[in-house]
């Protein structure tokens, strides 16, 4: 599992990382990648993650909409 960087807009290097990764793993196991799940992604950037071939995406905000803390952190 990877989260992509804060930038939505280009093409976040883990994401490419991580799709990178699989490939070597599924060539080092002599399995064609599509066999490997691909973990990445979350609300803000999940379009992007399924165009880099994520399998598995972290939607909970989109869904339930913005978590509500019950303490607040604190500033000095």
């Amino acid at each position: 599992m990877t989260i992509g960087m804060r930038d939505y807009t280009s093409r976040p290097a883990n994401f490419t990382c991580l799709a990178d990764c699989r490939e070597a793993v599924a060539r080092d196991r002599g399995v064609g990648p599509e066999t490997l799940e691909l973990s990445m992604g979350m609300s803000g950037d999940y379009q992007r993650a399924i165009e880099m071939g994520a399998t598995i995406v972290r939607v909970g905000s989109v869904i339930f909409g913005q978590r509500v803390t019950k303490n607040p952190p604190q500033t000095d």
